[in-house]
């Protein structure tokens, strides 16, 4: 006769079999993309950056030198990359993930001007690297919400490995997968800190978090500064002391913080601007490119009309793909289906100002919520600022929030779900409802409206 499995057992081994199976089929979904689809944005100017950096490997790069490329064939089974000197490159970006990059798929000279770069490579480990910030999201939900039941489980997972955006820019070359990687290491961080753990692992998280973020991409560094401010404005209402930065576990990561400023204000001296723009760079060079319209072509745009604009940018972007594939965008961008990837932003938010109201001392929900929104602010004045310089109205993209969906999805399953406890059927049919509308817009509604392809 068997011995039965105890109880505890035999949950653990269905809380793994769900996170390992979202897991594969996040994988798979990222192969699918990589393999099959294709079409991902700004490809010529990240795999320029890193040709560039090749030659002059520095995390102070002379962004004012960085030439625009082109794919001019292929030669041994690699993309032939040759510059066009007449450009200027618009991927204004730190250049550590590049660097990183260069490590693990060096750029070959060709030896006539022209750089060797295996895309497909290049692909693969940026299936890895966002592979592994989804491990550490699930790892999280594992470790923290031991007490839910399997469907808790499910849908944080859920909530994760069907947003498509995520899996599509995780399987191209983008510096967005380190900083998603840089903040689910800060939301750990934090987390371990709502959690009353005030220790040196936590603040090693936080910086370390912060620092990689912060030298991936500007906007992971507002995100995470907003969220840092909060944090700290709290701390001293809780406490009334500055016990939070006063410690040695502070004064050990305080060089994360510092390496950041010093970039920073390297970037001001240099280009002029905290964060400068191609026009800061070379302006006779902006005026030539698509990221100006001269003023006789230019739609008139009321604040309203921006706003519609806006949202209608964001909305979809976080929902579906954004891509240079008009027919996959086509089959994605579908408002209904755009709704339900926003329940776990909403959920988290919600818990937010809730916290914020009841004053129930939750350290969690109030930084997530308000530094994912204080960011958005700001893109969305800096855009509109620009629009009567530029004539331009682009970067209207939410994958440069596409991170937070972690942080979201744990502060909707541990904090919103449990509302639901009292109405065991009701929150089942919800989260029901939830998970199979996530699976059956993602990747699978692509497979069946567009298929197998040949080539990307």
């Amino acid at each position: 006769m068997e011995t039965p499995i105890p109880a505890a057992r035999r949950k653990r081994r269905i809380l793994l079999g769900i996170y390992g199976a979202v897991l594969l089929y996040y994988v798979l979904k990222q192969v699918y993309f990589a393999v099959w689809i294709g079409g991902f944005p700004d490809q010529l100017g990240h795999l320029s950056y890193l040709a560039y950096l090749s030659d002059h490997p520095t995390l102070f790069p002379d962004f004012r030198s960085i030439p625009y490329g082109f794919v001019a064939g292929e030669r041994e089974g690699l993309a032939i990359l040759q510059f066009n000197p007449n450009t200027v490159n618009n991927m204004i970006h730190p250049s550590l993930y590049y660097l990183i990059m260069n490590l693990f798929a060096g750029v070959k000279q060709m030896g006539d001007g022209t750089y060797g770069i295996d895309i497909m490579r290049l692909r693969v480990l940026n299936i890895i690297l966002s592979s592994s910030t989804v491990i550490l999201a699930f790892r999280l939900g594992y470790t923290r919400m031991k007490e839910r039941g399997p469907l808790v489980h499910a849908l944080y997972a859920m909530a994760i490995g069907t947003l498509p955006m995520l899996a599509y820019v995780g399987a191209s070359l983008n510096n967005d997968n380190l900083a998603y990687f840089a903040l689910v290491i800060f939301f750990t961080g934090l987390l371990r800190y709502s959690e009353g753990k005030e220790d040196l692992k936590t603040y090693l998280l936080v910086g370390i978090g912060f620092l990689l973020g912060s030298f991936a991409k500007a906007t992971t560094a507002l995100l995470c500064l907003i969220m840092l401010a909060v944090v700290f404005v709290m701390s001293v209402i809780r406490t009334k002391s500055l016990k939070l930065i006063l410690n040695k576990y502070f004064l050990v990561t305080l060089p994360c913080y510092l390496l950041f400023l010093i970039y920073e204000i390297w970037m001001k001296r240099t280009y002029g601007a905290w964060q400068p723009s191609l026009l800061d760079l070379s302006p006779s060079y902006y005026y030539t490119t698509v990221f100006y319209v001269p003023p006789e072509e230019r739609v008139p745009m009321t604040l309203l009309q921006y706003v519609r604009k806006f949202a209608e940018g964001i909305g979809y972007s976080w929902s579906s793909l954004y891509c240079h594939n008009a027919e996959v965008t086509r089959i994605m961008k579908n408002l209904a289906w755009g709704v339900i990837y926003w329940v776990p932003v909403a959920a988290a938010v919600f818990a937010g100002f809730r916290s914020l109201f009841r004053r129930d001392g939750d350290r969690l929900p109030l930084p997530v919520a308000l530094g994912f929104l204080g960011t958005l602010a700001y893109h969305f004045y800096s855009n509109w600022k620009g629009y009567p310089v530029s004539g331009y109205l682009g970067a209207l993209q939410a994958r440069y929030y596409l991170g937070m969906i972690v942080p979201f999805a744990f502060v909707m399953c541990s904090r919103v779900v449990p509302l639901f406890e009292k109405q065991k059927t009701l929150g089942r049919v919800i989260a029901a409802v939830l998970i199979v509308g996530w699976i059956a817009g993602d990747a699978i509604r692509l497979v069946i409206f567009y298929g197998f392809p040949a080539g990307a």
